[in-house]
């Protein structure tokens, strides 16, 4: 309630006065003075008298406070009437205010009255003289006040009487705190020690409601509220909650809420009003939980050097609370921290247990094992069982037995383009990569040998021209003059020379045409599947027959050339002679995406082997593939393969390597 009148600030003090004091409970006497001069600031409220009831039943004056504001000499002398109202309005057990026109007339001051009571009874009260003209707000905020300052002073009445009685049964609290502690070890799922802490939990320590907030994770949730069988996790109430308790357990210090929103840290003052709107809670405590701390080790070497603790993050809250009463009852707050401590320990066993890997597995198998335990006759038949079962199906289950290669992906159209002579690349017109046509210019070379040779060859035929030229000149004159032996003898040489003539012009169209082949065009229609062509071959001296590139037809079929361990391929052509179409079937993966398998078929096995630096000695195997499957036709794509290469015993699937092994190096 919200007071609107000067009062407001006496009420915060007589709060902040009333919590110290019952805190550390002080005498009878003087409690109440400290309370009743809290109350009385001589402006308001003038003054103010402490009644209690005597051993005969009637009022006497217990202490006072500010009496000099009503009388010169700080005395009150209180007629018949007034004390009888006094005594009426005590056993009524309400708050009267008397400032009536009649009571004034009557020379009584304005005052207000309220009853003090203990175990139902009243057994005193307060009276309070007020200044009307300072009070303009009426007899509300008056009342309000007053019963404020009668309930701490029932509480405070409470506490003593409570004190002073002996307790009827002194082991039953722990009675029942080990039956607790009991049902808390008795799970170790987290739901079921949530319910035990939260119903249970309430019992022992004594409050109206008790909920449990546990940190999973990077989130925060409610696992058990007192009285709820279930939580429902999208209520106000829960949000709420969550949201004071997320900040409690970051900053790892427990929260009080006894009425007064004051000494709240300012983060929590927004989120604690909103929760305490919706719960409508007079008393809250917020209880972070911590996991239980680990055992020092036995064997430490000092045992006077301080054990250096990691500070242990919560792992949950206690969420205590109490509506009818903003301050907690006795022993409430030693009992919460009591089972907060045992709580956690329970839930942090819980948590451990419940992390653990596949449990539901572990827990089958340890119960499987323990069935065994003292049979010893039954252990030693089941372990002869598994054995004989083990090697039953080890030789008798038929199992695929694959073989693995690897290789790449390429087409089965491909020419290597070689160096038709030797020579100095001066050119090269082509990249990788690049799409190209039959009889297109790939490289240029420059021979000067073949030079030489075509200048030397062309100067020869001129030669044997010139030669012939003057013997046909000769021939002539011969014929003209019919000398019958000069005849004879030039037709000879003329004859002779026109076969030089021609070697000469078979010589010169050879050296024309090796010059010509010096420009080297493609093959075949494809793309050039040689990396960075014009680093590798420009400007560089080659030697005829050197590979200067690779031309492969990408449009057309595709294959798989794998490389096989040579030690592997009895298997494969015993799996040959068995099969009916003589061919394998292959599985295969791209090293870029080993997530999708292909299928394809042996087609051709190479008749030699060859060295390879990776598996040593292989042999070459062909399989024809769909290349339509191919996400993509790289030309070089390695893949891994499994050749089948039909069923064998499962034993030997898994330890054929090791049977090898054996067979290869320890054969007689």
């Amino acid at each position: 309630m919200k007071l609107e009148d000067p009062l407001r600030k006496n009420l915060g003090e007589l709060r902040l006065t009333g919590d110290r004091l019952l805190e550390s409970p002080p005498t009878v006497d003087r409690f109440f003075r400290q309370l009743l001069g809290t109350a009385v600031d001589g402006e308001r409220l003038l003054a103010g008298i402490v009644w209690m009831v005597g051993q005969e039943g009637r009022l006497q004056a217990f202490c006072d406070a500010g009496l000099k504001n009503l009388s010169a000499d700080g005395k009150l002398t209180v007629g018949p009437n007034e004390l009888q109202q006094l005594t009426g309005a005590l056993q009524e057990g309400k708050v009267v205010v008397l400032n009536g026109q009649e009571a004034v007339d009557n020379g009584q001051r304005p005052r207000v009255i309220g009853p003090l009571t203990s175990d139902g009874k009243s057994i005193g009260g307060v009276e309070l003289f007020f200044d009307s003209d300072q009070v303009p707000g009426g007899h509300r905020d008056l009342l309000h006040f007053v019963e404020e300052w009668c309930g701490y002073g029932a509480k405070y009445l409470d506490q003593q009487r409570l004190a002073s009685q002996e307790p009827k049964d002194p082991t039953g609290f722990w009675e029942q705190f080990e039956r607790f502690t009991l049902e808390l070890q008795r799970s170790l799922n987290v739901r079921e020690v949530s319910g035990i802490a939260v119903n249970d939990g309430r019992i022992i320590v004594g409050c109206d409601r008790l909920s449990l907030i546990l940190k999973e994770g990077q989130r925060i949730k409610v696992r058990g509220i007192s009285g709820q069988d279930d939580v429902e996790h999208r209520a106000n109430l829960v949000n709420s909650m969550k949201n004071v308790a997320k900040q409690v357990i970051r900053v790892g210090e427990p929260l009080v809420y006894r009425g007064a929103i004051e000494d709240i840290p300012p983060q929590l003052e927004k989120p604690l009003a909103t929760f305490l709107q919706e719960s409508r809670s007079r008393m809250a405590l917020f209880l972070p939980l911590f996991p239980r701390d680990a055992f020092p080790h036995k064997e430490e070497k000092d045992p006077n050097t301080p054990i250096r603790k990691k500070r242990q993050k919560p792992i949950g809250c206690l969420v205590v609370e109490q509506f009818s009463e903003s301050r907690p009852l006795p022993v409430l707050r030693e009992r919460a921290d009591l089972v907060a401590d045992h709580v956690a320990a329970s839930l942090h066993n819980a948590r451990k247990h419940h992390d653990i890997f596949l449990l539901w597995l572990w827990v089958a198998i340890g119960r499987f094992f323990a069935w065994f335990r003292g049979r010893n006759l039954l252990i030693s038949l089941a372990v002869i069982a598994g054995i004989a079962a083990a090697g039953t199906a080890l030789a008798f289950v038929p199992w695929d037995y694959r073989v693995e290669g690897v290789g790449k992906t390429m087409p089965v159209i491909q020419q290597n383009v070689f160096a038709p002579w030797d020579g100095d690349v001066v050119e090269v017109f082509v990249e990788g990569g690049q799409k190209v046509e039959a009889g297109e210019p790939l490289v240029q070379l420059v021979s000067d040998d073949l030079r030489q040779q075509l200048v030397t060859a062309k100067n020869e035929l001129s030669h044997q021209v010139e030669i012939l030229t003057t013997t046909q000149n000769e021939l002539d004159s011969a014929i003209e003059q019919r000398n019958t032996e000069e005849i004879a003898r030039i037709g000879v040489q003329e004859l002779r020379t026109r076969i030089e003539v021609d070697a000469a012009k078979e010589q010169v169209s050879l050296l024309e045409g090796r010059i010509e082949k010096l420009t080297v065009r493609s093959p075949i229609d494809g793309i050039v599947a040689t990396f960075k062509v014009k680093q590798k071959l420009q400007n560089r001296p080659v030697r005829r027959t050197e590979i200067l590139l690779e031309v492969m037809d990408d449009t057309g079929e595709w294959q798989l050339e794998l490389e096989v361990p040579e030690y592997r391929m009895g298997h494969m052509l015993k799996a040959l002679d068995r099969s009916e179409n003589q061919t394998l079937p292959i599985e295969y993966v791209l090293a870029t995406a080993v997530e999708t398998s292909y299928e394809a078929k042996v087609r051709t096995i190479a008749t030699r082997t060859n060295e390879s630096e990776e598996e040593g000695t292989i042999v070459e195997v062909y399989a024809d593939i769909d290349a339509d499957t191919l996400p993509s036709r790289r030309i070089g794509a390695e893949v891994e393969a499994k050749i089948n290469c039909g069923q064998r015993s499962l034993g030997y699937v898994l330890f054929g390597d090791v049977i090898e092994f054996v067979q290869r190096n320890f054969w007689l």
